[in-house]
């Protein structure tokens, strides 16, 4: 298996797509190396990588163009013959496992929450994501969670987490 870790920047606002009745993500993230050579000349290269994720998460909202981002997962590299320039292009693309907000606001969800029906604790990750709520079998299942200061959260069947808004 190749693993991929990116950090970057959207090029983009991500997109919710669907095939053969499956929904996924795509966004595009730009990383750019920046160099001084010996002759004290200032370069820098950008490289685009496609990231696909299944699913259509609650964390779509914030992936928005510009947003700086970590992003984790399988990569795969592609060859094509390019219409355009006329010659063989390669593109890398991530079948992404993890995404990371960076940077930006204080993060709506806290790092543990907390089952009330058990009192069990639950870690979620700054990409509001628990890995604990993953329901291959029942996608559309939720559970409710809550914080330590009792704001209250639902976790969907994909294991994306989502703030409550408080009911008046």
């Amino acid at each position: 298996m190749l693993q991929g870790f990116l950090i970057g920047h959207l090029g983009g606002n991500a997109e919710c797509k669907t095939l053969n009745g499956k929904e996924f993500v795509t966004f595009r993230v730009a990383h750019t190396n920046k160099w001084t050579d010996d002759d004290g000349n200032v370069h820098e290269e950008t490289t685009w990588v496609d990231c696909i994720l299944t699913g259509n998460p609650t964390v779509i909202k914030y992936l928005v163009k510009g947003q700086l981002v970590f992003v984790a997962g399988t990569q795969t590299l592609r060859i094509y013959s390019s219409k355009k320039d006329r010659c063989m292009k390669a593109g890398l693309t991530i079948n992404v496992r993890q995404v990371e907000l960076l940077g930006g606001k204080v993060d709506e969800v806290p790092s543990v929450l907390y089952n009330p029906a058990d009192n069990s604790s639950h870690d979620v990750r700054k990409y509001y994501y628990a890995h604990d709520f993953v329901n291959e079998e029942n996608p559309s299942a939720t559970t409710e969670l809550v914080s330590r200061s009792n704001e209250r959260f639902v976790v969907d069947g994909g294991g994306w987490v989502q703030k409550l808004e408080n009911e008046e």
